[in-house]
C-alpha cells in the first residue's frame, strides 16, 4: 500500500452531538481507527455502562484500556491488518490489548466486512479518513462503523479517526470526535387532498418526505399558481382539463429527493365550462360541459317563414337569430 509519510499531523474529523443522551442497555460503542498503528490509550473517564471498544489499523498497535470506569468495558475488538512497518519508531511489533480481561479481548486480522462500498476494501483492514472518495486500499468510515455495530450491537457514541501514528495518544470516552454517521437517503413524497378535481377547484398538498427536509420546491402544471417553496401548499386551483403533473423536490443538508404525482382535472356540473352542448346546434361548443340554454338550430320548413326558431311565434328571438346568421353562406 502506498503511504504518504509527510502526513504526520492528525487528520481528525470533528462533528459534535454523537454522545448519546441515554445509554443503550444493549451496548455503547466507541471506535478508534488510523493507518499507522502505534500506541493508543483509551481512558474510560465517564460512567458508560456496557461499553464496547473497537479499534482498526493497518500497522500493529498497542491498545491500553485505562480509567476509573474501565470495569464497565464488556468487549474490546481489534479488526485490522498485521502490517510490520514501524513508521513512528514506537517499537510495536504485534497487536495487543491491555487493561481488560483476555476473555473480553479479541484480535482479528482482515475479517470480512458487512457493507459493500466501491470506495473501500471488502475486508476490514484500516480506516484513516471521513472522506467519501477512494480510501487508498483502506475502508471507508461507513464500512468500519457498520462492521463494529454488527459485531457489538448497541449504539455508536464516538468515532475517532486519523492518518498518522498513535504516539502514546490518549482518548477519553467522554469526548465525541467523529466521522458523521451515515444517514439514510431522503425520500420525497406527498399526499393530495383530492387527486380528482373539477375544473377551477382548489386542493391542498401535504409533504410526507422522510429524513426531515427543510427545503421544498413544488411545481404545479395546469394550475393558477405554478410553483411554491413552502412545505404544505394549500388552495392550489387547477384551470386546465386533463392529467396535470405535480412535482416536489425536498432536501436537507445531507440529501434530496424528487417525487411526482398526477391530479386529474375534469369538467363538473357546478364549475364546468358553460356553452351549447347539443351537437346538432349551429353554435355547438365541444369544450362546453354545462349547457347554458344558448343553442340555436338551422330553421326547418314550416308555414310561418319568419318563425326562425320554430317556437310558433315571430318575435325578437327570431330577429336575433337572423342577425346572428346574417352574411353566412348557405349550402348548395
Amino acid at each position: 500500500m502506498k503511504k504518504n509519510l509527510t502526513l504526520l499531523l492528525l487528520l481528525t474529523c470533528f462533528c459534535g452531538g454523537l454522545i448519546a443522551q441515554t445509554c443503550n442497555p444493549n451496548g455503547n460503542v466507541v471506535i478508534y481507527t488510523n493507518y499507522d498503528g502505534g500506541v493508543v490509550n483509551i481512558n474510560c473517564n465517564v460512567n458508560i455502562p456496557n461499553l464496547k471498544i473497537g479499534v482498526c489499523t493497518y500497522e500493529n498497535c498497542t491498545i491500553n484500556i485505562t480509567g476509573p470506569f474501565v470495569s464497565n468495558v464488556t468487549e474490546v475488538l481489534y479488526a485490522g491488518f498485521t502490517g510490520q512497518n514501524d513508521n513512528c519508531n514506537s517499537g510495536v511489533s504485534s497487536t495487543t490489548i491491555n487493561g481488560v480481561s483476555s476473555n473480553i479481548a479479541t484480535v482479528l486480522f482482515a475479517p470480512q466486512g458487512v457493507m459493500t462500498d466501491p470506495n473501500g476494501y471488502s475486508q476490514i483492514i484500516c480506516a484513516y479518513s471521513c472522506g467519501v472518495g477512494g480510501q487508498g486500499g483502506c475502508n471507508t468510515s461507513e464500512q468500519v462503523i457498520a462492521y463494529f455495530l454488527n459485531e457489538f450491537g448497541g449504539t455508536l457514541r464516538t468515532y475517532q479517526t486519523q492518518y498518522a501514528c498513535w504516539q502514546n495518544a490518549t482518548f477519553n470516552t467522554s469526548v465525541s470526535q467523529c466521522c458523521t454517521i451515515p444517514q439514510p437517503d431522503l425520500i420525497a413524497n406527498f399526499t393530495i387532498s383530492d387527486p380528482i378535481v373539477c375544473l377551477g377547484q382548489c386542493i391542498n398538498f401535504t409533504d410526507i418526505s422522510t429524513q426531515s427536509p427543510n427545503q421544498w420546491s413544488w411545481s404545479f402544471n395546469g394550475a393558477a399558481v405554478s410553483s411554491s417553496l413552502i412545505q404544505n401548499p394549500t388552495g392550489i386551483c387547477f384551470n386546465s382539463l386533463g392529467d396535470q403533473q405535480v412535482q416536489l423536490t425536498a432536501s436537507n443538508a445531507g440529501s434530496s429527493g424528487t417525487y411526482s404525482a398526477t391530479v386529474q382535472v375534469i369538467g363538473c356540473c357546478n364549475v364546468g365550462i358553460p356553452g351549447c352542448t347539443y351537437s346538432e346546434a349551429i353554435n355547438f361548443n365541444a369544450l362546453a360541459t354545462v349547457d347554458d340554454n344558448s343553442c340555436f338550430f338551422a330553421p326547418y320548413s314550416n308555414s310561418c317563414s319568419g318563425d326562425l326558431n320554430e317556437d310558433g311565434i315571430v318575435s325578437v328571438a327570431d330577429l336575433l337569430l337572423f342577425i346572428a346568421l346574417y352574411g353566412s353562406s348557405c349550402p348548395n
